[in-house]
């Protein structure tokens, strides 16, 4: 029992460790639904939030009140970026789910390449990545509440 907590606690420290400092967040280049093509290395200077997202998916249809809020919460600030991007659905899917959720923040069509890069192993996810393009934090899967936490998060990285 006692090597079971001395594990715990290393397994936990390791992660807390590996966690702590920020890696730089893959550069991609995307199309959005009115067909441009945006590229994250464009937003260098600003916070960027970023939510992977399917319309199929329960959490993420929970999750995006809580994105609508963060993206209106933080509409006036130049300096904060909210993207959605789509976990590989098709332009008409895309749009309605959209339309149907009242999504009016930006995203993007994602393919194989950033979901690997990202290393999403499962939806939603969400990044917040700082002005020098640095993860700062990874949260997978939606609970309650949780934009009250991007939000301070964000809020901490513009001071």
């Amino acid at each position: 029992m006692q090597y079971k907590k001395i594990f715990l606690f290393f397994a936990f420290l390791m992660f807390t460790v590996v966690y702590a400092y920020a890696q730089q967040a893959p550069d991609f280049t995307l199309q959005d639904t009115n067909g441009k093509a945006v590229t994250l290395s464009d937003y260098k200077g600003k916070v960027v939030f970023i939510d992977f997202w399917a319309s199929w998916c329960p959490p993420c249809i929970s999750s995006v009140p809580a994105v609508k809020y963060l993206h209106k919460k933080m509409s006036a600030n130049q300096d904060v970026v909210v993207l959605g991007i789509n976990s590989g659905e098709d332009a008409k899917t895309v749009a309605s789910f959209m339309n149907n959720m009242g999504i009016d923040y930006p995203n993007l069509y994602s393919n194989n390449s950033v979901i690997q890069k990202y290393k999403i192993t499962g939806i939603p996810a969400f990044f917040i990545i700082n002005k020098n393009g640095e993860i700062v934090k990874k949260y997978s899967g939606y609970r309650k509440n949780l934009e009250k936490e991007w939000y301070e998060e964000i809020e901490k990285l513009l001071k």
